[in-house]
């Protein structure tokens, strides 16, 4: 489990608790104000998510304050595109957490705006490979919102917008720092997600415990 000082003991970073789902809810509602309403999570969603998978549902907080939150389950590699509400089973990831998966599947990181800019999702993909390092798992995977994406997709498709952004021709507001924090691509998700500022789409990324790891070299070994 994960309970920590980070940023000269400024934020405590650590598993989510039951206590902490009115504060994540909030949130969730600060961070994503063009989602859909049917793709928020909310108090009850984040309850069900530490209920299945305690280690994997992570908070910030300052003073006693929640700041940003994470939510993860475990799965296989996704060898089919699916939505949002697909992956998640419908926000609730009753039916889709395996309790074996070899992969942190990351559907939710949300830090307030006025804390943006500080690093605070990096040090919250950190804990995960901790989480990950630790349950023996392969790494984490992530569907990456493209939020720069819906206001170019009129005139580029998202496989030139993700060309651009590996090119450093631009910057994403979510894929830069997750480039940043060390996640590679795996391919673009068409229509993953209801929201018009990010051009529905969504960008497939993993970040491996192991940095020699090769995800090239086992979907091969499956075939």
């Amino acid at each position: 489990m994960i309970n920590k000082s980070i940023f000269e003991n400024q934020f405590i970073i650590r598993n989510a608790t039951l206590d902490d789902v009115i504060q994540m809810e909030y949130v969730q509602s600060q961070c994503y104000p063009t989602l859909h309403e049917s793709e928020i999570l909310n108090r009850n969603h984040f309850a069900n998510h530490i209920k299945i998978f305690p280690e994997g549902q992570l908070v910030i907080e300052e003073d006693g304050k929640i700041i940003a939150s994470a939510s993860t389950f475990r799965s296989h590699f996704p060898e089919h595109d699916s939505t949002f509400l697909e992956e998640t089973d419908n926000l609730w990831l009753t039916n889709v957490h395996i309790q074996d998966g070899d992969w942190m599947y990351g559907i939710d990181m949300g830090v307030l705006p006025e804390y943006r800019g500080l690093g605070l999702s990096k040090e919250m993909y950190k804990a995960r490979l901790e989480v990950c390092r630790n349950l023996g798992l392969i790494g984490q995977i992530i569907a990456g919102m493209t939020i720069g994406y819906g206001k170019v997709k009129d005139k580029m498709t998202i496989e030139e917008y993700c060309y651009g952004l590996e090119m450093n021709k631009y910057t994403d507001p979510t894929i830069t720092p997750q480039r940043k924090s060390g996640f590679r691509w795996i391919k673009p998700l068409y229509n993953y997600i209801n929201d018009p500022e990010s051009g529905f789409a969504s960008i497939l990324m993993y970040l491996p415990v192991d940095e020699d790891y090769s995800l090239k070299k086992q979907l091969q070994n499956k075939k």
